[in-house]
């Protein structure tokens, strides 16, 4: 019975995934057709089903963005590219889509040191530091046994001298780690999807406003209330939201 059970899951698990193929290359079919909005259709069916990946992400992004819908062309390139965050194609087409946003953001300048941090930060991802910890933790591991078994001086030197740099190496990705995590959960974003949106000075809408924003800009989540949420820009602007008018990353 529970061999029957297994080989069941199995097949179910198979025949889902197979449907998808089928609505992947379906999408693509409409998409060639000029039929996007099915092949968006098609292609958030196989989101539905659980199955993310950055050329799905990607293609439904080319697809509203021949829609000439900014908000959510720029979200799909956007979620595309954390799932390949070096592929020069999505940011190519994100750069196209974010020209046809109406807010010109002017990021804060950095320092030196920012871009040193960020740029050695983001080598990585939170993932890569982690695994890369890990064997260098492995290294220095196996390294320490041979230098504790070995008898000859010049290998217990070689041995051990490695075994340090391995030791160093690893505090180093483990501290990056760290610090990607703890980026990583800070930086929380969303893409506006309201045609245009105030920002206000407090979480209600009699409050002041401060700015206006249309359809495509990102902004960082940094607190919530209710159904109001804290944004702040890249120009280091914040003020308040409604969280219908975003949709988190």
């Amino acid at each position: 019975m529970k061999n029957l059970v297994i080989i069941c899951i199995f097949l179910i698990a198979a025949l889902a995934g197979a449907q998808d193929v089928v609505l992947f290359d379906q999408g693509k079919e409409n998409y060639k057709g000029e039929d996007y909005n099915q092949a968006i259709q098609d292609w958030k069916t196989i989101l539905e089903h659980g199955n993310h990946s950055a050329s799905l992400y990607f293609n439904i992004a080319n697809a509203h963005y021949k829609l000439n819908e900014v908000g959510p062309s720029i979200y799909y390139y956007e979620k595309a590219l954390q799932l390949a965050p070096k592929d020069r194609g999505i940011k190519t087409n994100l750069a196209f889509a974010e020209n046809a946003k109406i807010d010109a953001i002017t990021p804060l300048p950095k320092t030196i040191f920012s871009k040193w941090y960020h740029a050695i930060l983001t080598l990585l991802t939170f993932d890569g530091w982690a695994i890369t910890a890990v064997c260098f933790s492995s290294f220095f591991a196996l390294l320490f046994l041979g230098y504790y078994f070995v008898d000859q001086e010049q290998n217990k030197r070689l041995l051990f001298t490695t075994a340090m740099l391995c030791a160093f190496l690893f505090i180093g990705t483990f501290t990056m780690a760290t610090l990607s995590y703890q980026v990583m959960k800070k930086n929380v974003f969303a893409i506006i999807f309201a045609e245009t949106t105030a920002i206000k000075t407090a979480p209600n809408r009699n409050s002041e406003t401060t700015m206006v924003l249309h359809e495509g800009t990102k902004v960082q989540i940094i607190d919530v209330d209710d159904l109001w949420l804290l944004v702040g820009l890249a120009n280091g602007v914040e003020g308040w939201l409604m969280a219908s008018d975003l949709k988190k990353l």
